[in-house]
């Protein structure tokens, strides 16, 4: 049985399992004469199923197989898409459909939002990662020199998250969206950071995916284009996004290296006690602790890049304690000792 959670009147998300049937994915067809899919190679195999079951109601469903990897956050990959959509003859009543990782849902919700001004974004998460974070929110991008550097807030009408696919998912991946997942726990749900204290990686993907949800849905309808509170989901990205683009790390495996770092920040600038807790949780995932082979001064620059500098310096999401996140200002000093928290030290 499917369960639905809506995000104010901008997105529903629809989570249970055998959800991928056109009648699910579209919720009736409507207008829309053409629907184009935007995948991947891991996941084509999906997407061509839900374009099948598209096409069984009668609708054209076109797709496209983009680059592997960050590779297909590109502004000439977009261009490319543009392209394609144009040939397809895709008008503003028709919907673009990402079914992937949170690769796949940026990118597509990116061209979503600019291909003629804005059409329909439905998005198919075919992983935890993408399905505890990046597909909810509306957050869309390409990376130009930096994570994210380009980009719009464009709502999905439709998140699908298919616990199957989830649950069949390879240990590596599970453990990637675990990352994000526990980030969630520890900026507001203490009962998930429990959760996979217990369980680890055994821990029931479908309840880890309903308890991330839930916070980051309420986090987004009180403040649906971070101009507040919404800040406190990129707790751990400020130095993960940049030791991410330094090493060129996977996503989950840049946050938990970013979530120790800030969690030695938090300790200095709030004392923060759960620190080490935080710390053993995510080396018990098998996630990274430390990003030794860094470049300490490629990491500096871009944390020049971050989107979340201001004209008075760096702003960090630190935690006072688990489930309460806050937003701070933090001096050289600070983040020298994050870095050094993780291994990235200055040559000297």
């Amino acid at each position: 049985m499917a369960e639905e959670i809506l995000i104010g009147t901008a997105s529903r998300i629809i989570l249970g399992r055998g959800v991928l049937d056109a009648a699910t994915v579209l919720d009736g067809v409507g207008e829309r004469s053409c629907v184009a899919v935007l995948t991947q190679s891991g996941p084509s195999v999906i997407a061509r199923s839900v374009a099948r079951s598209i096409r069984s109601a009668g609708l054209r469903a076109e797709v496209r197989v983009l680059p592997d990897g960050e590779a297909a956050k590109d502004l000439h990959v977009a261009a490319e898409i543009y392209a394609w959509l144009n040939d397809l003859g895709l008008s503003r009543l028709d919907t673009v459909i990402g079914v992937g990782g949170g690769t796949v849902t940026d990118l597509s919700g990116f061209v979503a939002a600019t291909y003629l001004r804005g059409v329909e974004s439905i998005l198919v998460t075919t992983t935890l990662l993408g399905a505890v974070d990046a597909s909810i929110g509306g957050k869309t991008g390409v990376n130009l020199g930096g994570k994210n550097l380009v980009g719009a807030f464009h709502h999905p009408t439709r998140v699908i998250v298919d616990a199957d696919v989830l649950d069949a998912l390879p240990i590596h991946l599970t453990r990637l969206g675990a990352a994000e997942a526990l980030k969630t726990g520890l900026i507001a749900d203490p009962a998930l950071v429990d959760l996979y204290e217990r369980d680890g990686l055994g821990a029931d993907v479908e309840e880890v995916v309903r308890r991330s949800i839930a916070v980051k849905a309420g986090v987004v309808e009180r403040d649906p284009t971070e101009q507040g509170e919404r800040a406190i989901l990129n707790y751990g990205h400020t130095i993960g996004h940049a030791v991410e683009s330094a090493l060129g790390l996977e996503h989950g495996n840049a946050v938990a290296i970013g979530m120790v770092a800030a969690g030695a920040a938090s300790r200095i600038e709030t004392g923060f006690a759960g620190e080490e807790r935080q710390r053993s949780i995510i080396e018990s995932l098998g996630l990274p602790i430390a990003a030794p082979d860094a470049s300490a001064d490629a990491v500096r620059s871009y944390l020049r890049l971050d989107k979340k500098r201001d004209g008075d310096g760096l702003r960090m999401v630190l935690l006072e304690d688990i489930g309460a996140p806050v937003v701070r200002h933090i001096g050289s000093a600070t983040v020298d000792a994050a870095l050094d928290s993780v291994g990235i030290q200055e040559v000297s």
